[in-house]
């Protein structure tokens, strides 16, 4: 096959893209297996990142950088304490790389014939990027890019490994080139295109990406950004994955995914560390066409009770609902219409009674005790109406009670409750009234706040407490090595901020364990 050398001269090496791409993914999985932990080992960290030698015409763009700031690198060796011994002694003396292709070589997902300590450890870097080209065609173009710190050595051993599959179809194989620092790879149909449109501009110098990654503060060990409006021509081969995976290619909703218009704006994040979590934050900005309501921030959630184990809230649900409903309905009336048709059969008025349930805000919410009433069917007496579920919303109480009457049993038999505009419905009276008067508030529960970035604006919250699940699912995992470390985990967070009609930010935060 042809094969692009890192003068520009195209020299003659056959091979398969599967065992090419084989041969750049043991580069990535070395950098992204490494894990968090890893990354507390490096040293390096100068030179360029991989969106300097992508093409700026990227739809989406993934990095990952295993060489973050020396605060992350301090708090990962905080965070994961839950690696064995041993692991940790290998990994005190950089012996991260090493360690991960022995767990590839173990599973069987390393090359024949390669030797790590020869053919790899002597030019691997530090990062790696990948681009999807959306380029209004059928098939999107990708592009990987690996640091490479001796750009010769990583020719012979990916020559080597490409001549090995001289026996794939063409349309199979793959090829690269070296710019810089960076091997880039591609199929061979397309490598040309790749080459081509990074000389026209790379994706660091592009003003969009520039701006939305910077705008993200500290970099983390790994980043991604995306361009909707770019990735539009990709929604019919992401409806054919679809329908693939069993997904109705008829009736109502089919087809939302045809229309690029509602695929725009850009979506942003990166993975970092602090001292006692893992979080992902990220931003979503210039979506055209979609204004998104702006709320005074978290109101019910913030009410419930201290001991609260789960809770996933909304504020201003009734607003969103129109906003998009409206969205969709411009971009495709025959398909929205005739999922108002059937609702209708069934007695139901939308977008209306969605924005009735969804109200100004409304909070879904679980107390401690359900996964011990799950795991057991207790209490026994009162079977699943024992189970501590409940969900508040302020609305139009009237129009909801309606609707639930409307509804029938089983909902009619919930037990419920209206105070000051809110309603309460569940399946434990108990559990309801504790909603309605709790002891307490989740709000200013230090567990919370932790994982709950900007708790107190969030338009959107989903919360979970681990402790009350753990003697339930950590008895499932039976690797002791991950039970431990799994046993560090004390709370998942994950919180939207609107911050104008359009743009918002968003934090997922896995914490630890406070004991």
């Amino acid at each position: 096959m042809s094969v692009i050398s890192s003068s520009g001269d195209v020299v003659e090496a056959r091979g398969g893209r599967g065992m090419v791409m084989a041969g750049a993914a043991v580069g990535a999985v070395l950098l992204i297996g490494g894990g968090a932990y890893a990354a507390t080992q490096l040293l390096g960290g100068a030179g360029d990142q991989p969106d300097s030698v992508l093409p700026a015409s990227a739809a989406a763009y993934v990095g990952v950088d295993v060489d973050p700031s020396v605060g992350q690198k301090v708090a990962a060796v905080r965070f994961f304490q839950g690696l064995d011994e041993e692991t940790r002694a290998r990994l005190d003396d950089g012996e991260w790389r090493e360690w991960v292709w022995e767990q590839l070589q173990a599973d069987g997902k390393t090359p024949e014939g390669v030797d790590f300590e020869t053919d790899v450890e002597p030019w691997l870097g530090d990062r790696l990027g990948a681009v999807v080209i959306a380029d209004g065609a059928a098939e999107p173009v990708a592009a990987l890019a690996l640091q490479v710190s001796d750009g010769e050595q990583a020719k012979e051993t990916l020559d080597r490994l490409m001549a090995e599959q001289s026996t794939r179809p063409v349309e199979e194989q793959a090829a690269y080139y070296l710019d810089g620092d960076y091997v880039v790879f591609s199929s061979r149909t397309t490598i040309d295109q790749v080459r081509s449109e990074a000389e026209k501009g790379t994706l660091d110098d592009h003003d969009a990406y520039r701006s939305d990654m910077d705008d993200l503060g500290e970099a983390g060990i790994a980043s991604m950004w995306v361009d909707a409006g770019r990735a539009g021509g990709m929604a019919a081969a992401l409806e054919d994955a679809m329908v693939d995976g069993g997904v109705p290619s008829a009736g109502p909703g089919a087809g939302l995914l045809d229309d690029g218009d509602l695929l725009t704006g850009r979506t942003a994040a990166t993975l970092r560390l602090s001292p006692d979590a893992i979080e992902v934050y990220g931003i979503s900005r210039g979506a055209d066409g979609l204004t998104m309501p702006v709320s005074e921030g978290a109101d019910l959630v913030a009410e419930l009770p201290a001991d609260t184990a789960g809770a996933l809230s909304l504020e201003n649900g009734a607003a969103w609902a129109q906003t998009l409903w409206d969205h969709y309905a411009t971009a495709h009336p025959d398909e929205v219409a005739a999922v108002v048709e059937e609702a209708a059969a069934s007695g139901f008025t939308l977008p209306d009674d969605v924005m009735t349930v969804l109200g100004e805000s409304m909070a879904l919410s679980v107390g401690p005790g359900v996964a011990e009433a799950l795991q057991t069917g207790s209490p026994a007496s009162t079977g699943p109406l024992g189970l501590p579920i409940g969900y508040q919303v302020r609305t139009d109480a009237a129009a909801m009670s309606t609707l639930l009457t409307e509804a029938g049993p089983p909902l009619t038999m919930l037990p419920q409750r209206t105070d000051d505009g809110v309603l309460t419905i569940g399946v434990d009276r108990a559990y309801v009234d504790s909603l309605a008067a709790p002891e307490g508030a989740l709000g200013q529960d230090a567990t919370y706040r932790s994982a709950v970035a900007d708790s107190e604006d969030a338009s959107q919250v989903l919360f979970v407490d681990v402790n009350p699940f753990e003697e339930y699912y950590l008895q499932e995992v039976d690797d002791e090595n991950a039970r431990e470390a799994l046993e560090l985990l004390g709370a998942l967070g994950f919180s939207t901020v609107v911050d104008s009609e359009t743009e918002s930010h968003f934090t997922l935060r896995f914490v630890a364990d406070a004991g």
